[in-house]
């Protein structure tokens, strides 16, 4: 228990601390500031663990649970960042009120929202991707997280539909 309440403290004040940077000012890299918080908060509280000690495998089940619901949280936030296709074609079929959706009303929806430039927009100004003469190219290595996600996908194998 004692596991829990302290990766739930820990998660809260860093979701509150995300919360008050977000109010003062809309951080650039709003991911990269993300990861930061996190991982500051983390920090802060182990350097705590020489006033109030804690058994060493209570330390590292606290540091796996943070981190694994902070990953989370950065990967939720993403949907919130900037505009999720699956939830507004969720929220569009929601609004219509119980009469549904063809297919072609479907594909129109899509077409009509900026998925694709505002996720080359969010490539472009994370340094992923740039821009030259209207083609894009992969920028080389890209963060630790980025290759990490590529061995990842190169472990698994080819995804036959979608990313």
């Amino acid at each position: 228990m004692a596991v829990f309440l302290t990766t739930l403290v820990l998660f809260l004040a860093a979701l509150g601390l995300h919360l008050i940077v977000w109010k003062i000012r809309l951080p650039r890299f709003q991911t990269r500031t993300l990861l930061l918080l996190f991982a500051f908060g983390l920090g802060m509280w182990l350097l705590t663990l020489t006033v109030r000690p804690m058994p060493w495998p209570d330390v590292v089940h606290v540091c796996l649970f943070y981190t694994s619901l902070s990953l989370c949280y950065v990967i939720t936030y993403s949907a919130f960042e900037a505009d999720s296709p699956t939830l507004s074609l969720i929220r569009h079929a929601h609004d219509a009120a119980g009469q549904g959706m063809s297919s072609e009303e479907v594909h129109l929806f899509l077409e009509k929202r900026p998925f694709v430039k505002a996720r080359l927009a969010a490539l472009t100004h994370d340094g992923l991707v740039r821009e030259e003469n209207g083609r894009y190219f992969a920028v080389g290595g890209g963060s630790i997280f980025f290759r990490g996600i590529l061995m990842f996908r190169k472990l698994y194998g080819p995804i036959q539909e979608g990313g």
